[in-house]
């Protein structure tokens, strides 16, 4: 496991203390030492992140991070369910059989994809009255920009890349290990490695199958899409089983960028990554 998915760790509040956060509807709703461990790993990560975006503590004033993490996951619903995000990961967690850790260091708090960053970026728009949108430079990279801010301002909101361990590794051979990963996922199961591709990333970021552009992408109805989802999902995590660092959050992030400029043209102009 990578050095950090260990520091991760080392603050995770804990299987029981996660679980309580899933049976009741708040962190403060749970038990005192249960909310202690738990205020302390949501606060580290939601100013971690809120800082990376170049906004201060003092910025945010008297929010209460927990209080705008709870919000989020009681209020947003998931794409194809109509009732809370949290209930529909408590389901995703127990149907796929995944370990609660797993689930909260890498869909919650992962350093490439991470759901944190998406309730930081609801917050920052909160704070400072602005709405993110996602680009795609000339270089190919998505970045986010603000509506309603001034370039200073955006540049600032930029993360560095000198920030951003990725820059300073050679990231060739984990690419090239993901390449070949889906190369066996499309042979195993006989699906073309671009609805390979679009499956694992549709599923990644909670997109419904019943989405027009995915189903365009798959050229598949909605009941042949969710029996090739079901084989390449179960391929895949026998496959990620047995790969070496396919539980860091840098190879779920490699995993992510991959899958969307591998995906059929109708996903990438849906996600806005497509010229």
């Amino acid at each position: 496991m990578a050095e950090e998915s260990i520091s991760r760790l080392d603050r995770y509040a804990g299987d029981e203390a996660w679980q309580e956060w899933f049976d009741i509807c708040s962190v403060g709703g749970c038990s005192a030492e249960h909310a202690a461990a738990l205020r302390r790993q949501v606060e580290s990560a939601m100013y971690a992140n809120l800082a990376k975006r170049g906004v201060s503590r003092e910025d945010a004033g008297a929010d209460d991070p927990v209080a705008v993490f709870d919000a989020y996951f009681t209020l947003k619903g998931a794409r194809d369910k109509k009732k809370p995000l949290k209930s529909y990961f408590a389901y995703r967690i127990k149907a796929e059989g995944l370990r609660l850790a797993d689930f909260v260091c890498g869909t919650l708090f992962g350093s490439g994809a991470g759901r944190v960053h998406d309730i930081v970026l609801d917050w920052i728009a909160s704070i400072k009255g602005w709405r993110p949108r996602k680009v795609k430079g000339a270089d190919g990279r998505r970045r986010i920009e603000w509506e309603s801010a001034g370039p200073a301002e955006i540049a600032a909101l930029e993360p560095s890349v000198e920030s951003d361990p990725a820059a300073f590794l050679d990231l060739e051979p984990m690419r090239r290990d993901i390449d070949a990963l889906l190369e066996r996922i499309s042979l195993r199961t006989r699906v073309e490695k671009s609805s390979v591709a679009a499956l694992l990333y549709a599923t990644a970021q909670d997109m419904s199958l019943t989405d027009a552009a995915l189903l365009e992408g798959l050229g598949v109805g909605k009941s042949r899409a969710y029996a090739m989802r079901e084989k390449t999902m179960a391929e895949f995590r026998k496959e990620a089983r047995a790969m070496e660092g396919a539980d860091s959050p840098l190879f779920g992030r490699l995993l992510l960028e991959i899958c969307e400029s591998l995906a059929p043209k109708s996903l990438r102009e849906r996600i806005g990554g497509a010229q």
